[in-house]
């Protein structure tokens, strides 16, 4: 007998169910032939609907077939058809009370209808029915630990006895390492696997085990090499497909887990579990209609009803479908357990009430997806975007500042917070000039009046401070010089400085070697800035000083003249060199 070459279960990282495999045969896959030989094959592979269906068919031209007969029994222990497996059991036991593997079943049956103490008895029996197979002591150990009812002492007793005698026997190391995973023992548990492979280099189910555990554990490199190795060495198998996509899905790379889960589906008894899963990784990779028949069809049958419409509202908004989209997660929401709402669950949920007109609400909902993922760049873009629409500025440059702190442009971004503060400038200014008026008209004073023009500065300061790093960072884009004029001109409304007119002069600069089609709108607010700069200080020096009035004067002119060679329905222009040219 070879036993080091003998299949044997592998465990599935990711389901909790109660229905594990325990095959209880070393040589039962050599033996086997045909439908029964399809039979072990599936069990290796947790297939366990199509296993108990290969055993049945065989058994109908064999009834006799003892080995058949123990998968059958170990397919309905997988299924949790335990007295079903029990009547298999003693059907064996009738014929040949020392079948070992027979009364490790019954042990497992005992375990599981808590009966310890024919669970022991059982167990007990089995070992010394025959002491010399390795496969009895991981029959018992393994039986002892993948079912809803677990005896970790009995299983560890049973290795550390078959690990006594048989020390370089594969399954034994892979079972105590299924043992130390369970004990969340990683490690050990990897060492165990790693072992296992040793006595067997070419154990595909050694190298599953690591795999998967490695996944568990996030070392994906490790898990990518140990799976990969799996297939090469197997590629008929069904599980390693699975877990390669379960990969490939955590680390994002979704085409490549369709493409895993796809094989793994072609070949497996298909869970609601995996249809989900297929599903979501259809969803990421665009392919939203696919995604969606699929959700339909579970839903049907799944308990999780919650989860698919959250998945099915967000392929809504995908593909525009807003009311529809509205609706599945309105349900998402009321059926969730609300500690397990996640960020993009508010996130979809805003952009959908932004594509119907509900900004207020959408803006409430990135808020919500935001303090559940503080440093997510497209929320925080979002809310910026629907801030400023809403001429909530503070917010949006709040987002803005944020973004620049996880990496965002710094030149593209101080520009955009640079607006943000000035536009609340504005807002702050037409609030001024009211109060300003209504004092003006009742005779009452406004205490706010001066908190208003206060803060009102505050905001053109910062927003002046934002466009300098703009105009620091890129010496060659005039639209943060004409910014900083802007500000400039709004806190010095006399032109006392030079710092509005020095800052639309470099604007000028850039603008007049650029396209100057394409720059005539900005290329006319400069001047309009120079020429009223000059206006005013003709006025201011009128009387002063002649000859720097008459300067200035000539400035004016020429700044006014330039404005009407690039538009010559201009207003202001023609208004203002009227009144020039009269002036003698």
């Amino acid at each position: 007998m070879n036993y080091q070459t003998t299949k044997w279960p592998i465990f599935h990282p990711n389901r909790n169910l109660v229905v594990w495999l325990i095959l209880f045969v070393a040589n039962f896959s050599s033996m086997a032939q045909g439908t029964a030989e399809h039979g072990f094959n599936y069990l290796a592979e947790h297939q366990y609907k199509s296993a108990r269906n290969c055993f049945q068919q065989h058994l109908k031209s064999q009834p006799g077939d003892v080995e058949a007969q123990l998968g059958l029994g170990n397919s309905l222990l997988a299924l949790n058809a335990v007295d079903s497996a029990k009547w298999v059991f003693q059907k064996i036991l009738a014929v040949n009370a020392q079948n070992p593997f027979a009364l490790a079943g019954m042990g497992i049956v005992s375990l599981l209808n808590k009966d310890r103490e024919n669970e022991a008895a059982f167990f007990e029996r089995a070992r010394r029915a025959d002491k010399t197979n390795p496969d009895i002591y991981c029959s018992i150990a393994e039986g002892c630990i993948r079912f809803s009812r677990q005896d970790t002492v009995s299983a560890l007793v049973y290795l550390r006895q078959g690990l006594d005698l048989f020390p370089k026997f594969a399954k034994l190391h892979l079972a105590m390492g299924r043992l130390e995973a369970l004990k969340r023992s990683y490690g050990a548990a990897l060492n165990a696997f790693n072992r296992a492979n040793f006595f067997d280099p070419l154990s595909a189910i050694a190298y599953r085990e690591s795999g998967k555990l490695e996944l568990r554990s996030n070392a994906f490199q490790d898990a990518l090499h140990s799976l990969n190795k799996s297939i090469a060495l197997q590629p008929d198998q069904i599980l390693g497909y699975k877990y390669l996509g379960d990969l490939y899905y955590s680390t994002g790379k979704f085409a490549e887990a369709e493409n895993a889960y796809q094989t793994y589906l072609e070949r497996a008894d298909v869970t609601i579990d995996d249809e989900e899963r297929f599903a979501i990784t259809l969803f990421f990779n665009k392919k939203y209609k696919e995604a969606e028949t699929l959700l339909e069809r579970v839903m049907t049958e799944s308990g999780r009803e919650s989860v698919l419409l959250r998945i099915r509202g967000y392929i809504a908004c995908e593909t525009g479908d807003v009311q529809n989209g509205l609706t599945l997660l309105n349900r998402f929401f009321q059926l969730h357990d609300p500690q397990r709402v996640i960020a993009s669950d508010f996130g979809y949920y805003a952009r959908l009430l932004q594509m119907s007109g509900k900004e207020s609400l959408a803006i409430d909902n990135l808020r919500k997806a935001i303090a559940l993922d503080p440093n997510n760049k497209d929320f925080l873009e979002e809310l910026a975007k629907l801030a400023s629409k809403n001429r909530l500025h503070p917010e949006a440059a709040t987002c803005y500042t944020k973004l620049m702190g996880l990496g965002a442009d710094r030149s593209i971004y101080n520009f955009l917070l640079g607006k943000e503060f000035y536009f609340e400038g504005e807002l702050l200014r037409v609030k001024y000039d009211s109060l300003m008026r209504l004092n003006k008209t009742s005779k009452i004073a406004f205490a706010d009046s001066i908190a208003v023009k206060n803060e009102m500065r505050v905001n053109y300061l910062k927003a002046d401070t934002a466009f300098t790093v703009v105009s620091r960072l890129n010496t060659t884009y005039a639209g943060g010089y004409i910014w900083k004029g802007r500000i400039q001109s709004i806190l010095d409304p006399e032109a006392t400085t030079f710092t509005a007119k020095e800052n639309y002069q470099k604007a000028l600069a850039i603008l007049e070697k650029g396209d100057l089609s394409r720059n005539q709108k900005s290329i006319i607010e400069c001047y309009k800035y120079l020429g009223s700069y000059y206006y005013l200080g003709y006025e201011r020096y009128y009387l002063s000083d002649k000859v720097l009035s008459a300067e200035m004067r000539s400035k004016c002119i020429e700044c006014f003249t330039k404005i009407l060679s690039l538009d010559p329905s201009d207003p202001q222009a023609k208004d203002v060199l009227s009144k020039m040219k009269a002036i003698k």
